[in-house]
């Protein structure tokens, strides 16, 4: 299907399925979610398409586990989160395309998380739902999402948050730092200031280690 319809991502989706080769979950399927950070701070990178390209890679993966094609986007900002999708055969420029019609806002990731779930469980699907939720600084609403994280911990819902961007991660880095309060279902990867400089191979063990354990379990 990438190369019929998007022959600029094969690359990409070649070394996502190596990825979950390596990791022996070749054949198993995840309905791929993907949440932005629609924050101030984040302006420049998504001028600078580091956000399209950061999706790019995502959708990449997705078409290794989802047969759809699709991605279900959530922008996360300070108003009604803003849900799209972002497909194999209208891909390029999508993000910029999208972005323009959310507005700006500062930490609210919580909304945008109730969101990816409604979606997923109105869908009907029977895969479980692999949600790359993209951080780019603190959320303010820290007591609701770790409440989302508990709560979804038993509807087959696996979170990743991933550090993008050039604000404090610790919430996110430290979520499961205490043996007490550990989530099962949820992992941090820091994808450093320019996820776009991570070469594939090493940006797709990042994105599937903790989640490949996962489905193990």
């Amino acid at each position: 299907m990438v190369e019929r319809l998007a022959p600029g991502l094969l690359s990409p989706a070649r070394q996502a399925g190596k990825a979950l080769a390596d990791r022996d979950i070749t054949n198993r399927r995840a309905a791929v979610y993907l949440i932005l950070d629609h924050d101030w701070h984040m302006e420049e990178l998504y001028e600078s398409f580091a956000v399209q390209a950061f999706a790019e890679r995502v959708l990449a993966l997705s078409a290794n586990l989802d047969d759809d094609g699709t991605v279900p986007v959530v922008f996360s900002s300070g108003r009604e989160p803003f849900l799209e999708e972002i497909r194999l055969d209208n891909y390029r420029g999508r993000i910029g395309q999208l972005h323009t019609q959310v507005d700006w806002g500062w930490g609210n990731v919580a909304d945008a998380m109730r969101r990816a779930v409604g979606h997923y469980q109105e869908s009907g699907a029977a895969d479980p739902a692999f949600i790359v939720t993209q951080v780019g600084d603190e959320p303010w609403d820290k007591a609701e999402v770790r409440s989302l994280l508990q709560n979804t911990a038993s509807l087959g819902v696996f979170w990743l948050f991933v550090g993008f961007g050039r604000g404090k991660l610790a919430f996110y880095k430290n979520l499961n730092a205490s043996v007490s309060a550990s989530f099962t279902n949820v992992a941090f990867y820091d994808a450093s200031k320019n996820p776009g400089s991570v070469p594939d191979e090493r940006f797709y063990a990042g994105l599937v280690d903790a989640f490949a354990l996962w489905l193990r379990h």
